[in-house]
């Protein structure tokens, strides 16, 4: 059997669902399945994680859990509370569920205990950069934004590719894309890295500046895209390198046990 990954889904309450399902005090857990095809195309076993109210802050619960795992992903989602980064909520911020965060910093905590390998996509790559200490920009499509990249391009498909990026040397990133030092990425997020957390490396950033992609070079594999490859990884070979990288270390490292 091929290596098996936990992907992270998040608890969606009833009133945000209310106009599918009319079931009151129903709970729901999301995940969209991009992640999980992506897995399967890279030759993973895909298995979703739902929030634990009772286990939030059990680390033994969290940890034989995620023992019997070979990789973890923390996927995008809704914005990450401000407190964590030493900030408040501000204009523009969007839709916060404290708990979701906890959950998944004790996730990311545990996951590196264990050596597992690391994934972060979007909301995961900013919950990376926020667990070394690093800052989130609140907003950067607001009015005030001196940028012409519209980094939450809602309007176009989400395979669509929005911008480029410019990818760094001797980072993971370069070895998953070999030869190109430019590739075009779609871009749905609205909060972005400010500061780098100690301890990253950062692999990949865009015309404007935004941080793109991070990753620890000091931990086996913990690797962050700011993007969405699950979005894309069905219509471009080279965002399917991602997760096969992924996998591929994954199992090389189970086979290590």
């Amino acid at each position: 059997m091929g290596p098996k990954i936990l992907i992270a889904s998040f608890k969606m309450p009833t009133e945000k669902m209310s106009e599918q399902y009319r079931l009151g005090g129903v709970d729901f857990s999301l995940l969209t399945q991009d992640y999980s095809d992506s897995v399967t195309a890279a030759g993973g076993y895909p298995f979703i994680l739902p929030y634990i109210a009772a286990k939030e802050s059990d680390e033994e619960y969290i940890e034989e859990l995620i023992s019997g795992f070979d990789g973890i992903i923390l996927p995008g989602g809704s914005d990450i509370d401000p407190a964590l980064y030493n900030s408040y909520p501000q204009k523009n911020l969007g839709q916060i569920y404290p708990e979701r965060d906890r959950w998944e910093l004790k996730i990311l905590e545990i996951a590196k205990k264990l050596k597992k390998p690391i994934l972060g996509i979007c909301r995961g790559f900013q919950l990376i950069n926020i667990y070394y200490g690093g800052r989130l920009k609140v907003d950067v499509c607001g009015n005030n934004v001196d940028s012409e990249i519209p980094h939450m391009a809602l309007m176009v498909p989400k395979y669509y590719k929005t911008h480029s990026i410019e990818i760094r040397k001797n980072t993971r990133l370069a070895k998953i894309i070999e030869k190109e030092e430019k590739i075009a990425v779609n871009s749905y997020h609205h909060q972005a890295i400010e500061k780098v957390g100690k301890g990253l490396t950062v692999n990949a950033v865009a015309p404007d500046g935004i941080v793109e992609a991070v990753e620890d070079q000091n931990y086996p594999y913990l690797f962050g895209v700011q993007w969405h490859p699950e979005m894309m990884s069905a219509r471009d070979s080279l965002q399917l390198r991602i997760f096969e990288d992924f996998i591929n270390f994954a199992d090389s490292n189970k086979n290590k046990k």
